[in-house]
């Protein structure tokens, strides 16, 4: 059964398994392009890029073999994308470690990779204590609370509570 004819010398048809082959090379080129075009707007983890991906109905291993290439070319990484989003939360919502590490978990990326990404961004101790300032001066801004109150709002961000005590003992 011919699929389509196209000039290849003389007039000759596609047979169906080129037909399909060409189809997947299509259908892959699509995913990629799709892939890069969200890329392009903003860092993506690997399983994000995924979900966004099965949404527009590619096939899965098309997706898998798609996003190893873009891996494979450092187009997409997971580690780089926990460390931009860290970067973006600390500066529209600052939050401490252990609540970065849950959120980056809930998107998908490895627990050792966010911890990595974390550990990263903390290790640069006046941006913590920054981080650390500005969440204090978000939950003072909220409503009026005392000391206690404030260490609760801090711990519930994910400060730890050596983090919290300094700060406190800073205020005093």
């Amino acid at each position: 059964m011919a699929y389509a004819t196209i000039r290849r010398g003389a007039s000759q048809e596609l047979t169906e398994a080129e037909f399909n082959t060409l189809r997947q090379h299509l259908v892959g080129m699509r995913c990629r392009q799709k892939a890069m075009d969200l890329l392009a707007m903003r860092e993506h983890g690997r399983k994000e890029l995924e979900l966004k991906l099965r949404r527009k109905e590619f096939p899965s291993d098309t997706i898998a073999e798609q996003l190893d290439r873009l891996e494979e070319e450092n187009l997409l990484s997971d580690q780089r994308f926990a460390f931009q989003f860290i970067v973006s939360r600390q500066r529209k919502n600052p939050e401490g470690r252990h609540v970065l590490v849950l959120r980056l978990m809930q998107r998908g990326i490895d627990r050792t990779v966010a911890e990595s990404a974390a550990g990263q961004w903390f290790s640069d101790e006046e941006a913590a204590h920054d981080a650390l300032c500005r969440a204090a001066a978000r939950s003072l801004r909220k409503k009026q609370v005392d000391h206690t109150h404030l260490r609760a709002e801090l711990y519930k961000k994910g400060f730890t509570a050596a983090e919290i005590s300094n700060f406190m003992d800073e205020l005093d």
